[in-house]
């Protein structure tokens, strides 16, 4: 497994340890790092001279021992070095670009890109507990008893409900890492309460009892699969084995939940051709509120039908 690096993350992170007023390298050596960059500017020709800082940064960024603070974490995950043709490390600018992804292609093979903010480098602990997470995700992606899928495309779902269903298998994942984490002594930036709060808020329609039984699930399972994460994600009330609108379950066109429920199967010719028009696999039997039957009704008296 090679390690990469984007030329402003390896420069940032170097900038970041230099200036430290504690815990920061000895102020000769600050020196001289400033006093060899500061050589480089006399290189005329712009490729050299990009490619000479960034040689100078790694040396140093490696000297101070940042690269150590990534790499080790990540050989906590063995799957890693044994799967991975190059982990890259990338500069986030900000909170919700963080984060690691696996990358597959025909040339490079297996890629492992994490996107981090620089300043995580002044919190050694919260970095290597950042660090541990994300490292769990990929290694899950590589598992194969994980049996991890980037495609998260339920048919006949919009893309509010899509979105919804991300949302709360993201969650799920987490609460299954974190507590694979904490069962291996390891520390982890969200607590089991902090999970618990998070997750009775967007599953809060569940009656206690069953929130109770799957977070407890969630958090103790040692060898969690993509396929069941997914399955609670997608279709936590279970309603695709019903085959009528159920009372607080979210409309097929609008993605809300819903108690306001229209007869879909008395609808006009030209309304049912106006929803059909943007949900193709729409049917009167998935139903729809009042709410989105009414807007399209409109849609429809202004649509003159095909003849």
């Amino acid at each position: 497994m090679q390690l990469r690096y984007a030329d402003d993350f390896v420069e940032g992170a170097v900038f970041i340890c230099a200036n430290r007023r504690r815990c920061g390298p000895p102020p000769l050596q600050i020196r001289r790092f400033h006093l060899a960059r500061e050589k480089l500017y006399s290189i005329l020709d712009p490729d050299a001279r990009n490619t000479a800082f960034f040689n100078l940064q790694l040396e140093w960024f490696r000297e101070w021992g940042l690269e150590k603070m990534l790499v080790g974490p990540a050989d906590e995950f063995p799957l890693l070095r044994r799967m991975l043709n190059a982990l890259v490390f990338r500069r986030a600018r900000i909170q919700r670009d963080e984060g690691a992804e696996l990358y597959v292609g025909p040339e490079n093979g297996r890629s492992g890109v994490v996107a981090l903010r620089i300043e995580r480098f002044d919190r050694p602990d919260e970095l290597a507990c950042f660090l541990r997470h994300e490292f769990a995700h990929v290694n899950d992606m590589l598992d194969p008893a994980f049996g991890y899928s980037p495609e998260v495309h339920l048919p006949g779902r919009n893309a509010a409900q899509q979105r919804l269903t991300r949302e709360r298998y993201r969650l799920l994942w987490d609460i299954a890492i974190d507590g694979r984490l904490t069962a291996a002594s390891r520390a982890t930036l969200g607590g089991r309460e902090q999970h618990r709060v998070a997750f009775d808020h967007v599953f809060g329609f569940w009656p206690e009892s069953r929130r109770n039984e799957v977070f407890d699930a969630l958090w103790v399972d040692r060898q969690p699969r993509h396929a069941d994460l997914l399955a609670i994600a997608s279709d936590p009330r279970g309603l695709d084995s019903t085959h009528e609108p159920v009372p607080g379950a979210a409309c097929p066109l609008c993605g809300f939940a819903t108690f306001a429920w229209a007869g879909a199967h008395g609808l006009s010719a030209p309304t049912r051709a106006a929803i059909c028009a943007e949900f193709p696999h729409w049917a009167p039997d998935q139903g729809a509120c009042r709410r989105c039957v009414e807007i399209y009704r409109i849609v429809g008296a202004r649509t003159p039908l095909a003849v």
